[in-house]
């Protein structure tokens, strides 16, 4: 299922969304060139606004979903969102410590990283243990062929998105 699951996939697919205009547009990334300023707030929640839409209507037609499974798939998300992204956050929180930690070599103190450790598979259990509450929910109005598809469907985004990233990490890098 990927490293974040099938759930919560429709707040991936907006990103993903988001990422394939920003790749594809400078303009629209906002990346700072020299001298440029930032989005301003209005400008940025606009565009937000748009990237959700079209991952909802992304969704929408590759699923074949009525009104009434749009709209529970909007509340089994912004159920499970908050709860999901504080692990996600806690848990590469905890992964850069422990990198950090075992980058100090010999002088890496053993209990720290042992502690981390334990941190991130507790995090894993609890991530995954709100996935299948999450996925529980989408089976109470998504066909199995349905739930197959928008987790095909979020794979395939995820992947792109994280190609996108790493060609933007690329060209931000080879910028002076």
């Amino acid at each position: 299922m990927g490293q974040y699951g099938a759930p919560g996939m429709l707040r991936i697919i907006v990103m993903a969304a988001a990422l394939t205009v920003s790749a594809a547009s400078p303009a629209l990334a906002q990346r700072r060139a020299p001298g440029r300023a930032q989005p301003q707030p209005q400008q940025r929640a606009k565009l937000e606004q748009q990237f959700r839409q079209r991952g909802e209507e992304i969704v929408r037609r590759q699923l074949n979903l009525s009104d009434d499974q749009m709209r529970r798939l909007r509340d089994v998300n912004s159920r499970f969102d908050g709860q999901r992204r504080g692990l996600v956050q806690q848990e590469r929180d905890a992964r850069v410590a422990l990198r950090n930690e075992i980058a100090r070599g010999s002088s890496a103190d053993q209990g720290r990283v042992s502690q981390l450790m334990t941190q991130v598979r507790d995090l894993q259990q609890q991530r995954f243990a709100l996935q299948q509450q999450e996925l529980q929910q989408l089976s109470g109005f998504l066909t199995p062929v349905q739930q197959a598809q928008y987790e095909g469907l979020v794979t395939r985004l995820r992947e792109r998105a994280r190609q996108l990233r790493a060609q933007e990490k690329a060209t931000d890098s080879a910028t002076p």
